[in-house]
């Protein structure tokens, strides 16, 4: 016995105890939706159903919950319909037909009484009754309020699970009509990139107690089809589910403050850079702060920012999951050079990454405390040298190109040499749609290199840099 989506609403509890529910939400968000597939769930497994409706007529049952061959099993009931005028007559006939209803179940599984597994499936029913809105709009609230009354005596009697849909916001004059409900689940939509996007949560339920209830995003499909995004918010250190308000540390989530101080402690020890005498190919993300060298900028303003973003870069998947083996990790003063070995895309998904960071974290900093940063790519071969103080560094054109197309960016590029791009592009549609030729450009001793730019709504900057508007648009 199950209802749409429980096991993401509950974190993995796939089965209740028979409950009424109260399932609230705007008009047009898919209420109807969820208890016709509620109702078909419980035809499928040849339970009782009942669906009460004052909107619905008898034709439009058959194409809503598509229920040929299986009416034995359900009732439908409109008191809208039964009388020429709605009036308290039509409330009465409909419980009088529910409670018919339900007195023959009894009736049929008395039959067989020596199998208690059997009786005890056979007695459970589905139920919606879909809306009290509009109940209350042709029958009066205190008529609905005492058909209520009797309806959920007879319903408790038996095993019955039940969904008892009402449009939000709740007013107050409600209240009366929706306190029997000892289940509640809410739906809303949410605003995301000029579209909307639906979401549903359980509030409490008989039997289990909903610490924190949490968020669910859900779509509906052309054929009306539920699928649920299980979303719920976990603990970056552990995976567990955090069950009270987060701590955030780096819009990371953990359950406590020891938790998020671990986390630090582990992403602040790296292994020293094993030495490479042989020339290798690396690719390369070239990250530089924008603007952290003005001189109106406080000493620990900058040291602040460099910090946090070595923070940020540690705390990306493309960063922490790559084994120190495979990666080249360079200070640069206001920023840094990270190469790894082998996989071309790993640049450029730390990229993403990390401008997904920065710009959630920007938008709850005043504007002197924000970070911005300009990205270059390249691929090519380095080697090792050793610098004037003895210590083993790493050189060559893969780092150098890198720094060099950078350069040429402003806030938010991520510029891209055409060696890379060209690796890139073949994969994927996501690449071949993000990443753009922009123009060529001529670096030192007179060498033009071909410069690609990747943006999207999510990351990067569709407009085109300085360095280039001043070549391209010049008279």
């Amino acid at each position: 016995m199950t209802i749409p989506g429980l096991a993401e609403l509950t974190d993995g509890e796939e089965n209740i105890s028979p409950t009424l529910f109260l399932l609230s939400g705007p008009p047009g968000i898919g209420k109807r939706d969820y208890c016709r597939e509620f109702l078909e769930e419980g035809l499928s497994s040849r339970k009782k159903c009942i669906f009460l409706s004052s909107k619905v007529t008898d034709k439009e049952k058959f194409e809503l919950l598509n229920i040929d061959g299986k009416k034995f099993n359900s009732l439908f009931v409109n008191p809208v319909l039964l009388y020429d005028t709605p009036n308290q007559k039509s409330l009465d006939e409909a419980l009088n037909r529910i409670t018919s209803f339900l007195s023959d179940i009894q009736i049929d599984t008395s039959k067989d009484q020596n199998d208690s597994h059997s009786l005890d499936e056979n007695n459970i029913v589905y139920f919606v009754m879909d809306s009290l809105n509009h109940f209350c709009d042709i029958f009066e609230v205190d008529s609905v309020r005492r058909f209520l009354t009797k309806l959920v005596l007879q319903l408790k009697k038996k095993k019955t699970i039940g969904i008892f849909t009402i449009d939000s916001p709740v007013s107050s004059e409600y209240h009366p009509i929706v306190s029997f409900c000892d289940g509640i689940m809410e739906m809303k939509f949410e605003e995301s990139n000029d579209s909307l996007i639906r979401k549903i949560r359980l509030l409490s339920m008989a039997g289990h107690a909903m610490t924190k209830p949490t968020w669910i995003q859900f779509n509906i499909d052309r054929n009306g089809r539920f699928t649920f995004a299980y979303d719920l918010l976990k603990c970056t250190l552990d995976g567990r589910v955090i069950q009270h308000p987060p701590l955030y540390y780096l819009d990371l989530p953990f359950h406590t403050e020891g938790c998020a101080r671990t986390y630090r402690k582990f992403m602040s020890v790296f292994k020293d850079l094993d030495p490479k005498y042989e020339v290798l190919n690396y690719h390369f993300c070239f990250i530089d702060i924008v603007g952290l060298s003005n001189p109106e900028l406080a000493v620990h303003r900058q040291k602040e920012k460099i910090v946090r973003l070595n923070e940020f870069i540690s705390s990306c998947n493309s960063f922490r999951k790559i084994s120190d083996e495979l990666k080249i990790i360079l200070p640069a003063g206001d920023g840094m050079a990270i190469g790894y070995e082998n996989n071309p895309e790993l640049p450029y998904k730390l990229s993403v990454e990390l401008h997904g960071y920065l710009r959630k974290y920007n938008k709850r900093m005043e504007p002197e405390n924000r970070i911005k940063v300009r990205i270059g790519l390249s691929s090519g071969p380095v080697f090792t040298v050793y610098d004037i103080s003895n210590r083993l560094n790493v050189w060559g054109p893969g780092i150098i190109m890198a720094r060099r197309v950078m350069d040429l960016g402003d806030s938010w590029h991520i510029l891209i040499t055409e060696n890379f791009a060209v690796q890139l592009i073949p994969l994927y549609e996501e690449y071949r749609n993000n990443i753009r030729l922009i123009g060529s450009f001529e670096i030192k001793h007179g060498e033009k290199i071909n410069v690609y730019s990747a943006y999207s709504d999510d990351y990067g900057n569709p407009e085109l840099p300085e360095k280039f508007r001043q070549i391209y648009t010049s008279p």
